[in-house]
């Protein structure tokens, strides 16, 4: 993982690109809205990169990490 789940949360709640990948809850079998994430946005890369490449920047804008 390139960082932790935490800065992933907190870069993503400062990204105006974030957009929710949706899915099933695997509790209820019923649709369900992931928690914020750049794990769980539609532009994160399954090699765990942005492909809008704003990782960096709002790690840098916002001092996180």
């Amino acid at each position: 993982m390139r960082a932790s789940y935490d800065t992933y949360q907190k870069v993503a709640e400062h990204c105006s690109a974030y957009e929710p990948t949706t899915g099933r809850s695997s509790v209820s079998n019923s649709y369900s809205e992931p928690a914020v994430s750049c794990t769980t946005c539609r532009h994160f890369d399954p090699e765990k990169y942005c492909r809008l490449d704003l990782y960096d920047k709002i790690v840098k804008n916002h001092e996180l990490g």
